[in-house]
């Protein structure tokens, strides 16, 4: 428990669990919903799988131990994923500026510190050493890219053993492809993995087989941009549904005329235009569909967002009561505080939403009440100590929530599609918070912040806290009870979730349809078609 003394708190972490400070761990339960939404938009693509040339590296590799090894022990496969990722690695250090690379970092410190032209990787790749090139214990393959080959259809799984095999058609196809692009550096590649040591002279001949050297109107790049582009070949919903968005992003280059950023994407799709008010134009019902859904992911982030806001605001109150304060005396502090920043205090919630005008276009981030306005002054707010969130970006998160419901009752959008599937306890989410504003609409203004503080805010924290305690042994509470009063333990504030775009852009200027300019010659066929 808390011993208070003075105005310094002692906090004696439970007995029962190990203490290890947690953060960025979705202390409100809201995050999830937007990670289960966008994980259904780019299927086969991870924030970690950051090359496509992985998984026609990964193809060829099982294809080529099958056919020279054929040894089903896993620790022998492990030994052979290991040595080509730490051999890979060493080729781009030695090239110099091919980025998302596993285990870049102790290839440059293995060339620099290199006695003579052979560097050793044996016992860097070798499972549980100590000198490791990755921690991993499957490196790159188990930790990113192997659920993903899965996913897309390149791995099957064998009946008889635990090595994956090539799909077929697609695996052995992209397999071939490889090793035909590769020529005799197939072979080359593979002898050095068996034997575990290269020279300088051959990693300098390997440089053709890294991301960035996949070559043009080879067999290789087609099937890679039939894995992400092409619509007539989609095999399950999934694929279809990477292959939609896939092209949503090539229909904002060309929209912005340069390379996008993540950011750019999700608020594209977001507001419908770009920032100064030009539309995105899809002429698809399909791609109008998925603009639709990526509507909603965006809308529940900043959902999300305006209560971790509040969260952090509720936090830095607590901040400046070191001895703690009763719930009733906490939530009454910062529904007051935020109330005075509304002047004509609104009767109730609805009054409130049916007066608020959402911006026409809410990517204009010159307009201070459009969305990304709002969000970049509350994203200030911070998760730390470093940075206050006061009253006024307290307010700004409500208005935000108002907005959101606003934009929903004007377009009429579809929440439940793609969110009414969800847990309501596990998963708070836009659909669980307006349902529960709308609920409250007629209700007196102050009674509807006190209960947003109270419900949605500091009791849901405890629960999730409790519940992350209970099932995974993690202490992830930033607030604690004690004879009556809350205590601060830690703070956390507003941050976005992370929707794979960053690898789907990187993976489409690897297969050649964007440029540091936006879309190629190629990049506009493929949009054209």
């Amino acid at each position: 428990m808390p011993d208070v003394a003075g105005d310094q708190v002692k906090i004696a972490y439970p007995e029962w669990t190990e203490y290890r400070k947690k953060n960025g761990l979705d202390p409100l339960g809201m995050q999830n919903s937007s990670v289960s939404l966008y994980q259904t938009f780019l299927p086969g693509i991870s924030n970690v799988t950051l090359r496509m040339r992985y998984y026609g590296l990964y193809a060829w590799l099982a294809q080529r131990y099958a056919q020279q090894v054929g040894d089903t022990d896993p620790e022998n496969w492990k030994r052979y994923v290991r040595r080509t990722e730490a051999l890979y690695a060493l080729v781009a250090s030695h090239k110099a500026g091919e980025t998302g690379i596993a285990g870049i970092e102790w290839a440059a410190d293995a060339l620099a510190e290199r006695q003579g032209e052979s560097i050793d990787f044996t016992d860097a790749a070798e499972p549980g050493s100590d000198t490791y090139y990755l921690k991993q214990a499957w490196g790159a393959f188990g930790a990113a890219y192997r659920s993903q080959l899965f996913e897309i259809g390149i791995f099957d799984n064998s009946h008889t053993h635990a090595i994956p095999l090539p799909s077929r058609p697609l695996g052995e196809r992209l397999a071939e492809a490889f090793a035909e692009a590769a020529g005799p550096l197939a072979d080359l590649f593979f002898n050095l993995v068996g034997t575990g040591s290269v020279t300088i002279g051959e990693l300098e001949k390997l440089a053709p087989l890294l991301p960035s050297a996949i070559p043009p109107n080879s067999t290789e790049q087609a099937l890679y941009r039939d894995i992400l582009v092409t619509r007539e070949n989609a095999p399950s919903t999934g694929a279809l549904s990477r292959k939609l968005s896939v092209q949503l992003i090539l229909k904002i280059a060309q929209l912005l005329n340069h390379e996008p950023r993540p950011d750019d994407i999700r608020w594209v799709l977001y507001a419908g235009c770009d920032q100064d008010g030009q539309p995105l134009v899809l002429g698809d019902p399909s791609l109008e569909a998925q603009r639709s859904r990526w509507w909603v992911y965006q809308a529940n982030d900043l959902c999300h967002i305006a209560h971790e806001a509040l969260l952090k605001f509720t936090l830095d109150i607590l901040g400046d009561h070191p001895a703690g304060l009763g719930l009733a005396n906490l939530i009454g502090q910062c529904a007051e505080n935020i109330l005075d920043e509304f002047g004509d205090q609104p009767e109730c919630w609805d009054a409130l939403v049916g007066n608020i005008q959402p911006e026409a276009n809410a990517f204009d981030s010159r307009r201070p009440s459009s969305e990304i306005a709002l969000t970049g002054e509350i994203i200030r707010a911070g998760r730390s100590d470093a940075t206050v969130c006061t009253a006024e970006t307290a307010a700004k998160a409500i208005r935000l929530l108002a907005i959101l419901h606003r934009r929903i009752r004007d377009t009429g959008a579809d929440l439940h599609e793609p969110l009414g599937g969800l847990n309501p306890d596990a998963f708070r989410s836009l659909l669980s918070e307006t349902r529960f504003l709308d609920r409250q609409k007629d209700e007196p203004f102050r009674q509807t912040i006190e209960r947003i503080f109270e419900e949605r805010v500091i009791r849901r924290h405890l629960w999730i806290a409790l519940r992350k305690l209970r099932h995974q042994g993690d202490y992830t509470f930033l607030i604690e009870t004690d004879d009556g009063k809350l205590r601060l333990r830690e703070k956390d504030g507003p941050v976005f979730t992370n929707p794979r775009l960053g690898p789907a852009i990187t993976f489409l200027k690897d297969v050649g349809l964007l440029g540091d300019s936006g879309l190629t010659m190629q990049g506009a066929e493929a949009v054209s078609a």
